[in-house]
């Protein structure tokens, strides 16, 4: 029993593992996309996305021949599509990838420049293509084109290349909502996304269900059907459910059976599972001296048909290749390539907690 700290040592040695089935993966949790998000295949660059705010007061007692008339104002918020190319390029020297992994397939009589659909090849592909679902997710949720002048990655060197993939994912756009005049109503105070780290994940009994129905409650404005929450938020709220402090049955229930579709409102809350987790990797810096995350926390109201996940085709995600390329230098690749961009189309259908 020991800790083998590469990939290539599972295979070097007498029988060990001869059959990719005996590997046990340990795999992340994969939330489903379309459980945050809608995605809208075939978008293109420089299409317009507008959305305008209803309004009222337009109705007044007859004042009779020549009365004045109204003039009102139609508020409304334009954006543009602007996909950008998401590119998947690994590569390693040909002689480093065949100790790394292709010792099976060469005891097993593989091509050892040909994986295409041989057990090896499909091996990689599905690693791959997970790490490319988290890795759109984590982008729609938190990329930002501009983050490395924020200041606030744990090792910009490290991670901002990995967050500038799109223009704004879904919170730096609340964020920039958050900063303009005409949404300033959208923003309810969420007082624990501030200070040191262990301050800020010291969350009160009842935290989240007074923040949970501040964002759902008394939207006249629009009808919701979706709430958002970062991970430790929904788990303060679990336990408020499970301590008794008013339970619903309803709820007390769904804990029991390990489901996550707990309700405040009457609106199911979907927590964003892995958003924590990036946060508390990717986006600590210190704070007079404290450690402190950005933002460890979020809840979003409002309906999912307006979070649009822009791709240019759904398949692509799919669409991983294997290559050999000879010459003096041979090199293995695993390539991937696709089109993406993010839009929250209507703001003023929201109510967020940031």
């Amino acid at each position: 029993m020991g800790l083998v700290s590469n990939f290539t040592a599972l295979a070097d040695d007498k029988r060990y593992i001869q059959d990719l089935r005996e590997i046990v993966v340990n795999k992340a949790f994969l939330q489903p996309t379309d459980s945050m998000f809608t995605v809208v295949p075939g978008i293109k660059g420089g299409q317009q996305v507008a959305a305008m705010k209803g309004f009222e007061y337009v109705t007044k007692k007859s004042a009779g021949c020549g009365g004045d008339g109204i003039s009102p104002e139609f508020p409304a918020f334009s954006q543009f599509w602007n996909p950008q190319l998401q590119e998947v390029k690994i590569d390693y020297c040909y002689t480093d990838f065949e100790q790394k992994f292709v010792q099976w397939g060469l005891n097993n009589g593989y091509d050892r420049k040909n994986l295409d659909g041989t057990a090896l090849g499909l091996f990689i592909q599905d690693l791959v293509s997970e790490a490319i679902v988290l890795d759109m997710q984590r982008n729609l949720l938190l990329a930002d084109k501009d983050v490395a002048a924020l200041n606030v990655l744990t090792n910009e060197a490290t991670y901002a290349q990995f967050y500038t993939t799109i223009d704004k994912g879904l919170i730096p756009t609340l964020s920039y909502l958050k900063t303009l005049p005409e949404f300033a109503d959208r923003f309810v105070p969420l007082t624990k996304n501030t200070g040191a780290m262990d301050v800020q994940l010291d969350l009160p009994t009842g935290y989240a269900k007074d923040l949970y129905r501040s964002v759902v409650r008394r939207n006249y404005g629009f009808t919701g059907d979706t709430l958002l929450s970062s991970n430790e938020l929904y788990l303060n709220y679990e336990d408020f459910i499970t301590e008794g402090v008013g339970p619903l049955q309803s709820n007390l229930d769904t804990i029991v059976n390990g489901t996550k579709n707990l309700k405040v409102s009457g609106q199911a809350i979907t927590p964003v599972v892995h958003y924590d987790r990036w946060r508390a990797k990717d986006f600590v810096t210190e704070v007079t001296g404290d450690d402190s995350i950005y933002l460890p926390h979020f809840a979003l109201f409002t309906r999912k048909e307006y979070l649009q996940a822009g791709v240019d085709d759904v398949n692509s995600l799919n669409n991983i290749r294997l290559e050999y390329i000879g010459g003096k230098e041979e090199t293995f690749w695993i390539k991937a390539n696709y089109m993406l961009d993010f839009k929250m189309t209507n703001p003023y259908a929201m109510k967020a907690a940031l």
